[in-house]
């Protein structure tokens, strides 16, 4: 690696400043809230290092025409990227799990290095996607501790500082051998690297992977491709994007891909997003402490959830064409990229909550104050005649239907809207419809 000799120099100079004036601030306090935070900062902060060492090399010296030798440039960076996904999928029961999301979405954004022409945006893709955990912090602290929100500000402020300085000093991706000699690479002697092989196949591929698909293998053909595949690439579309599609964040987690190094690469569609219900893991219905994990269930129509307490709350993981009934009250019921689920319950204390799943039928027997529906693509919600009153919540979301009883045992369907039309009302204060040309 290059000498540190060069920090004087712009790009490196403001970097570092990242490093010392927001990244710093956020690590501390991410140990001061304790918990699985400290463990996770270890990774991020080893990641940043490593960015900026590679920076320091990637500016004195050519690009190395070996993509063999790139990718052992990147392996530093690679792995704690791995290692970040890998801490936050294994401690999804941590009450920090929406802290260590926040993190692993938008730890991708430290992919730039491998986005060209137009880096900035792919960061801020990824900002956006570290946003939505983030909210939830919000939500969830605004109220109770302050710190947690100020630990939410920092962690936006270090992604919204490395966008701008990308924007700043590498607009159009990160230019190999910008100062020094033109000779520091050992492989500035190399001829010329063959043309890199056409990425539409593996575009397709990715975009339409089957759920069973493993992600290493996924990623051991994008590696086999080396940094070379990145010549190809344009615009990443919807399909492609990693914070609307959790099957992509299941399969991208092992080395740099076209759109970034790291575990949650790109994003996908909403519609595609509750696609990720491979129920891969070991079915599991049980009682841990006070939260019901009905887990990976396939082709079941007999659980049923009967000895219940309000104080509970029942977490449905990644089931498939399953029927599930909960009797008695229970505080919360959370439904986490499932498909095709049919829900019963009798009474909910707080909320009913829908995360990345697809085609839901949910009856409600009593009553429920709040249904909460994000990034679901059929929702449809049969009320009783004791829950009239409850409020929705949706979010990037479609296809939801509120089934309202009358008579005898029937039912009366209402959309509930997906398209908006906003005004200005006096030039003062903004006004919001629902649009009628969406059919409601």
């Amino acid at each position: 690696m290059a000498s540190q000799s060069n920090d004087h120099l712009p790009a490196l100079k403001d970097y570092n400043a990242i490093l010392e004036n927001t990244l710093a601030p956020f690590a501390t306090a991410s140990r001061k809230l304790g918990g699985e935070l400290p463990a996770m900062i270890d990774h991020v902060t080893r990641l940043f290092s490593a960015q900026q060492q590679f920076l320091r090399s990637a500016l004195q010296n050519k690009k190395p025409t070996n993509d063999q030798q790139i990718q052992e440039l990147i392996k530093p960076q690679s792995t704690e990227i791995e290692a970040i996904c890998a801490y936050t999928n294994k401690n999804r029961k941590s009450p920090f799990f929406n802290h260590l999301s926040a993190i692993s979405e938008g730890i991708p954004a430290l992919g730039w290095i491998l986005v060209s022409p137009t880096p900035a945006p792919h960061i801020k893709e990824m900002s956006d996607a570290a946003q939505f955990y983030a909210n939830r912090v919000l939500k969830e602290f605004k109220e109770k501790d302050p710190t947690h929100v100020e630990w939410v500000k920092d962690w936006m402020k270090v992604l919204n500082d490395l966008h701008a300085y990308v924007k700043q000093h590498h607009t159009t991706g990160l230019t190999w051998g910008a100062h020094g000699s033109q000779h520091g690479s050992s492989a500035a002697s190399a001829p010329p690297p063959p043309p890199p092989p056409p990425t539409s196949d593996l575009l397709s591929s990715t975009t339409h992977a089957d759920d069973g698909q493993s992600r290493t293998e996924l990623m051991n053909s994008i590696n086999a491709l080396g940094m070379g595949v990145t010549a190809h690439l344009k615009k990443v579309p919807d399909e492609l994007k990693l914070h609307k599609n959790t099957q992509l964040r299941e399969k991208l987690v092992d080395q740099p891909v076209e759109r970034s190094n790291k575990c949650h690469a790109s994003s996908s569609n909403t519609s595609s997003s509750a696609a990720a219900t491979s129920t891969t893991g070991s079915p599991k219905l049980a009682l841990e402490g006070n939260k019901w994990m009905v887990e990976y269930f396939s082709n079941r129509a007999d659980l049923k959830i009967s000895e219940t307490n309000m104080k509970q709350t029942v977490y449905i993981y990644k089931c498939a064409n399953c029927t599930i009934q909960i009797e008695g009250k229970v505080n919360s019921i959370v439904l986490d990229q499932c498909t095709k689920v049919g829900l019963q319950f009798t009474s909910v204390v707080s909320l009913v909550e829908f995360i990345n799943c697809r085609s839901m039928k949910i009856q409600v027997i009593d009553r429920v104050p709040t249904i909460q529906i994000e990034k679901t693509d059929g929702c449809h919600v049969y009320l009783s005649k004791t829950s009239l009153d409850t409020e929705f919540i949706t979010s990037k979301s479609s296809e939801m239907t509120v089934n309202v009883p009358f008579g005898d045992g029937e039912y009366k369907e209402h959309p509930i809207p997906e398209q908006f039309k906003t005004h200005l009302k006096a030039g003062k204060q903004l006004i919001t419809v629902p649009n009628e040309s969406a059919g409601v």
